[in-house]
């Protein structure tokens, strides 16, 4: 964002409360107790734009819907009620558009607070319960309900979520009302499960029900799992490049044996898309890790800066694969940039000496990585090209259908030379052999 935007969105900021202020006194909405519906859902929609300021700058309004709520003669006049009430509508909105739990509350603590991701955790758990959820959704849907139920704070009763007849405290409002806000300025996301509307139409396949892995199969992950944690836990970064190159080279073998079965079959590739929550600090550059890791798996990835996540589109075997190398490789490049800066009197602790890191460990890893699995492809000779060619192509299409209008580009920016050169030398360290792992 340019200065001259900046200075404009400030200056707008700035000036929200007063234009605000105005609108409430013309619009003149009397005692409490006389009040309509209408009139005390613009005055929420008032209070949710003082919220996103500053909790002091809501403390008036949160005191007059306290008051309202006081004098309410039914749940249908009391403002906390009615705010539960459009939550919950959000919500159920939110998921046939293509959100999914895990993902909207992570884009709620990026985007405004950790107490509104904290109520907005909370609002999606009452909703789940309310829609009976845990009998009707996907499996992996309800794994995201679950890990939220283990959160710090989360509540699951609606009475405690936003407590009616004036009864709620000026923090818990304001995590509501920014909350609410929010969810009124959701996008579209990208449906890659069913959503509610759809559960009682499409089976849900439970744990117990599930096509079992096959057990070549299954030895196969683990022995990648396996190469994976000792690159996580080794403080030598040869040893950890040489077990992360033998993990991308089982990797490879690994999904070539899955896609010719499938061809041997006469099966269509089946292929499935993936959200990625990207924690910050240093979003972009971790998603930059992300996106060279798919490359070099043959699985197409999208950045999607409002809920900071990333989309993978492939077949299940690579997108599991590229879920566990991504996860070990951010832990391998954390503790490299931690150690580069670790003799350092600052410099190589500022944010711009990391972002060069990261970026440039990404770029080098990707290197190598995609030379891996290169090599190990050729090993199976010119009869796999056709059956990658047609894999290739289905992928695209599902990508295509899910995100018909993306274009590519690049960022124009400058990177710390010595961030960049720490960066380069931590991935480029040792040769990664390429080859078979012993049983």
């Amino acid at each position: 964002m340019g200065k001259n935007s900046r200075q404009r969105r400030e200056a707008k900021r700035r000036a929200q409360p007063r234009r605000i202020a105005r609108q409430t006194r013309a619009a003149g909405p009397g005692p409490a107790d006389q009040l309509t519906q209408p009139q005390i859902i613009d005055l929420i929609g008032i209070a949710s734009q003082y919220a996103t300021i500053s909790r002091r700058v809501v403390a008036p309004k949160v005191a007059e819907l306290n008051e309202i709520g006081t004098a309410a003669s039914s749940p249908h006049l009391d403002p906390a009620s009615l705010v539960v009430d459009e939550a919950m509508s959000m919500l159920r909105s939110a998921w046939e558009h293509g959100w999914q739990p895990a993902e909207l509350v992570h884009a709620t603590r990026r985007r405004t607070s950790a107490a509104s991701a904290t109520w907005m955790a909370s609002a999606v758990l009452v909703e789940a319960d309310d829609t009976s959820a845990a009998d009707r959704a996907p499996q992996a849907w309800i794994d995201q309900l679950q890990a939220l139920s283990h959160r710090r704070d989360t509540v699951t009763d609606a009475a405690r979520l936003l407590p009616a007849r004036g009864h709620a405290d000026l923090a818990t409002w304001t995590a509501a009302l920014v909350a609410l806000e929010l969810l009124h300025r959701l996008p579209r996301s990208q449906v890659l499960m069913p959503p509610p509307s759809r559960w009682d139409q499409v089976a849900r396949i439970r744990p117990s029900s599930a096509p079992r892995p096959r057990e070549p199969q299954t030895k196969t992950l683990t022995k990648i799992r396996a190469l994976l944690a000792k690159a996580e836990s080794t403080d030598f970064a040869a040893e950890a490049d040489a077990f992360t190159a033998k993990a991308q080279d089982l990797m490879t073998r690994h999904s070539i044996d899955e896609a010719l079965l499938a061809d041997e079959a006469g099966d269509s590739f089946d292929v499935a898309g993936s959200k990625i929550l990207i924690h910050h600090p240093y979003g972009l550059e971790k998603a930059s890790l992300l996106h060279v890791i798919s490359a070099a798996n043959r699985v197409k990835a999208i950045w999607n800066e409002f809920a900071s996540c990333v989309t993978i589109v492939g077949v299940p075997t690579d997108l599991e694969q590229v879920e566990m190398l991504f996860t070990s490789t951010l832990v391998q490049a954390t503790r490299a940039m931690t150690q580069a800066g670790e003799h350092s009197v600052g410099q190589d602790r500022s944010s711009s000496f990391r972002k060069a890191f990261l970026s440039a460990y990404a770029v080098r890893i990707g290197e190598r990585l995609s030379e891996t699995s290169e090599q190990t492809t050729a090993s199976y000779g010119s009869a796999l090209v056709p059956v990658l060619e047609r894999q290739t192509e289905a992928v695209s299409e599902e990508f295509e259908r899910l995100f018909p209008h993306v274009t590519t580009g690049s960022r124009r920016t400058r990177f710390d030379a010595r961030g960049w050169d720490a960066g380069t030398r931590a991935a480029d360290e040792a040769v990664l052999p390429a080859g078979e792992v012993a049983d």
